[in-house]
């Protein structure tokens, strides 16, 4: 059986993947964040939540559920993205 050898090419179609698909699915989640604080800042004073309750227990549990709910159109569009260049 061949060996499966990375060649030059094949690191360079997954450097350029793998570069728009993390940029893209950041800035989705950046903007999904301030999104989510914009709504819900009058909740989080309202019930006097700590600043560390907010970014530890909401949304290092945010960000996880909303990187996999976007990842799929991210991956379509990271490879349309980077092989129409």
């Amino acid at each position: 059986m061949k060996s499966l050898k990375i060649t030059t090419l094949d690191r360079y179609i997954i450097r350029q993947f793998l570069g728009t698909y993390i940029f893209a699915i950041a800035m989705i989640l950046v903007i999904s964040i301030v999104f989510d604080v914009a709504e819900k800042i009058d909740d989080f004073l309202a019930e006097d939540v700590s600043l560390h309750d907010i970014i530890f227990d909401y949304y290092l549990n945010f960000i996880p559920y909303f990187a996999n709910l976007f990842s799929p159109i991210f991956v379509f569009i990271s490879v349309i993205f980077f092989t129409s260049k």
